[in-house]
């Protein structure tokens, strides 16, 4: 046998590897951040839309919009079915709430409501007109 067949990795090879291993790593936390923001954007648009069909839902049971989100979360609702039952239920389940009991957004910021108009939008930067 060799000497040098002994003597396993050298710094170099050692160097290289952690190198590779450096940049791998960073390549995967980019596509990581990237994935995690296609997930929060499609969880705010699944949330916008859920949140505007309760407040159309509550316009055209109660004739007005809901003074506020949370009231959106603590009524219930009555509807006759085909049966002749009556199937009850809240306009919006929970979601994310912050201590206060307001509706927050996959991003941590409150929904802004306005309940004149009945119009939901977000104080997320870059978001603001979903």
């Amino acid at each position: 046998m060799n000497q040098k067949d002994l003597a396993g990795f050298t710094v170099f090879d050692t160097l290289l590897v952690c190198i590779l291993i450096a940049g791998m790593m960073a390549v995967l936390m980019i596509y990581y951040q990237r994935t995690i923001q296609e997930a929060k954007e499609t969880a705010l648009r699944t949330g916008l839309a859920s949140i505007r069909l309760s407040i159309q839902l509550y316009h055209v049971l109660n004739g007005r919009y809901p003074k506020d989100l949370p009231e959106l979360l603590t009524k219930r609702f009555l509807m006759p079915t085909k049966e002749g039952t009556i199937f009850s239920d809240q306009y919006l389940k929970a979601q994310a709430l912050d201590p206060s009991g307001y509706l927050i957004d996959p991003f941590g910021q409150r929904y802004q409501y306005n309940p004149v108009l009945g119009r939901v939008t977000f104080s997320t930067r870059g978001y603001e007109n979903w």
